[in-house]
């Protein structure tokens, strides 16, 4: 068996705004769809009792990828976001390939997005990278192709 492609990755966020205007206006990804789900096969898949929540299927600008932004309005629990951290075990981070880092990071910069260090040119030197958090704590890697 081999699967067909990578559908969306998932991304549970405590303020929809917030990450909305990260991954929409600092990223260029565009709204596909939004639903508000619950009932029995929300509950089953989730694992979870009476489950509300919204979500928000995003494009990335190629039209390639998608991510899938969720807010549990039924099982939000405030302040208990953890910044996890790179070494981990389980999914680390996303990886976003963008035209212009040194553009990228400073425009980010301005706007408050917080980074682990500038960009740096990778060990093989084929690709200038750096690492940033999107609001919901999720571990972004920005990458621009040298070669």
């Amino acid at each position: 068996m081999k699967i067909k492609n990578v559908r969306h990755t998932g991304i549970v966020t405590d303020n929809l705004n917030r990450s909305l205007k990260f991954y929409r206006s600092l990223l260029g990804f565009k709204i596909k769809k939004q639903m508000l789900e619950s009932g029995e096969t929300t509950d089953a898949i989730s694992n979870l009792n009476n489950t509300k929540v919204k979500t928000i299927k995003l494009t990335s600008p190629d039209n390639k990828s998608m991510i899938e932004l969720l807010y549990y309005k039924s099982h939000l629990k405030k302040n208990k976001r953890k910044k996890y951290n790179i070494s981990e075990i389980g999914i680390s981070h996303m990886a976003f390939s963008v035209f212009n880092l040194k553009k990228t990071y400073k425009n980010m910069l301005k706007k408050r997005i917080k980074f682990i260090c500038p960009p740096k040119v990778s060990a093989d030197g084929n690709v200038l990278l750096t690492f940033c958090r999107a609001p919901e704590g999720t571990l972004i890697e920005l990458v621009e192709e040298l070669n």
